[in-house]
């Protein structure tokens, strides 16, 4: 073998060393955005009105009419009504798989599902009335939800993951529950 063909193959070596180092920071830059990206979009569900308004909702009784919803929440129904307009955005956000579902769901998912049910009343009156879309991102969420179990089937967090020791243990105690 002469010593131009040696060179060679060491350079292409080089380069495919180079372009798979490339390839996994590429992937582990895309990692760390989407967590970024998801704390920052999540940001705003920490408040601090943000408590008191989805327990106003979480207050309301079941099967009202959208009117009595309306006049259940009296002054904070503009509140509310931002609290899922926050949900409403994050929804094709979540769709388009920059914030993971999964990430979402573990600390939302609650109470994304009683927001759901507690106002769909209302939008669907608004639904009925000529915005057929209101809301639809919320629905899309609250659907998601739904799909991964009932809220009555959930153990609470303590229990699921009281056999937890590090991060590594996060994903067997994750699918006991």
């Amino acid at each position: 073998m002469s010593a131009d063909l040696v060179l060679q193959a060491i350079e292409t070596a080089a380069v495919v060393i180079g372009v798979v180092f490339g390839l996994i920071q590429l992937r582990q830059l895309r990692y760390q955005r989407e967590i970024q990206a998801g704390i920052e979009l999540l940001r705003p569900l920490h408040s601090p009105v943000m408590p008191e308004n989805v327990m106003a909702v979480h207050a309301l009784p079941d099967g009202l009419t959208a009117k009595q919803i309306r006049e259940e929440l009296g002054d904070r129904f503009g509140s509310i009504l931002a609290v899922l307009g926050l949900f409403e955005s994050l929804g094709p956000v979540i769709a388009r798989g920059h914030i993971p579902i999964e990430m979402y769901a573990d600390s939302y998912r609650g109470v994304t599902v009683i927001c759901w049910k507690k106002m769909k009343p209302w939008i669907e009156e608004q639904r009925a009335q000529g915005w057929p879309n209101l809301f639809e991102w919320l629905q899309w969420l609250a659907d998601r939800m739904n799909e991964r179990a009932d809220l009555s089937s959930d153990l609470p967090a303590f229990e699921q993951f009281s056999a937890w020791k590090s991060g590594a243990d996060y994903e067997r105690l994750a699918r006991t529950g």
